[in-house]
């Protein structure tokens, strides 16, 4: 990770602790995942959201990549939204040159003292979460914009070619969705397909189509993405950095690198890149 990632990183922790719940930026009116922030900073990683995910993913992707985005387009300022299972988060979009190039999501949050949420199988972890003061609203919209504006224009801003481009078809948001939170397991083009009620066939033609590479291309690319910030970032060993990016074995990750970057792995390291794209 880049020390200015690392940065934000930091800033986006420290709103967390001061709210007692999650703070996490996406990128783009999409929503997707900062792969080159931690876990914590990227994903709403609480006992509530994991409950309602584990019930099934593919409504929490729709809230994100469809009713958010669609929100986003239309929205400058911040903005309370619940969610499906019934929690609260307040977002606060980020824009540059009227298109919203990312969000921070302050949440989940309960609804009220009473609130109960939508989720009989999450009720528990529901009532652990903070309840939502709205006086609070103004106060925490200014610390976050105080806090990550100029970071984030660095970030962004004045280095277009890192923001990706929004994509327009739900389908293919729902995918990369899912391979942005799955890419340690192993995936296969059926069970994406699945999950938009598509064939493998129609999906590939699609991915293709919206991303400009195959779907096995991006999710390879997406391991590798991530293989280099941990290597770049961390010291965690090549054995464990290549399991944890979904390459199984250290001698399959190696020989992949080795061949899409010109330098090993143990090189790269050596080397510490400052930019990682």
């Amino acid at each position: 990770m880049t020390n200015h990632f690392k940065e934000l990183a930091s800033r986006l922790e420290a709103v967390s602790t001061l709210i007692r719940t999650g703070c996490i930026w996406k990128v783009t009116e999409n929503c997707l995942e900062e792969l080159r922030l931690p876990f914590r900073q990227a994903h709403h990683d609480f006992a509530f959201c994991n409950a309602v995910k584990g019930l099934g993913e593919a409504a929490c992707i729709n809230h994100d990549t469809r009713r958010i985005a669609d929100m986003l387009r239309l929205r400058s300022e911040a903005f309370l939204q619940e969610c499906h299972a019934g929690a609260v988060e307040l977002l606060i979009p980020f824009r540059h040159a009227q298109r919203v190039f990312g969000v921070v999501m302050c949440g989940p949050f309960r609804s009220g003292e009473n609130g109960q949420g939508r989720c009989p199988a999450a009720a528990a972890a529901y009532q652990e979460l903070p309840v939502w003061r709205p006086e609070f609203r103004p106060a925490l919209e200014k610390l976050v914009r105080v806090s990550l504006s100029g970071l984030l224009h660095e970030l962004y801003t004045l280095r277009p070619e890192l923001l990706s481009q929004p994509v327009r078809d739900a389908r293919i948001l729902a995918v990369l969705e899912f391979l942005n939170a799955r890419y340690a397991e192993r995936i296969t083009i059926r069970q994406a397909a699945e999950l938009v009620y598509l064939s493998p066939s129609r999906l590939s033609h699609l991915f293709r189509q919206t991303c400009g590479m195959d779907f096995s291309e991006y999710l390879l690319a997406l391991r590798l993405g991530v293989a280099c910030e941990l290597l770049a970032g961390t010291d965690l060993a090549i054995g464990e950095i290549a399991v944890r990016c979904g390459f199984g074995d250290q001698n399959h990750f190696s020989a992949i690198f080795r061949k899409r970057t010109g330098r090993t792995a143990s090189e790269y390291r050596r080397d510490r890149p400052e930019i990682i794209v």
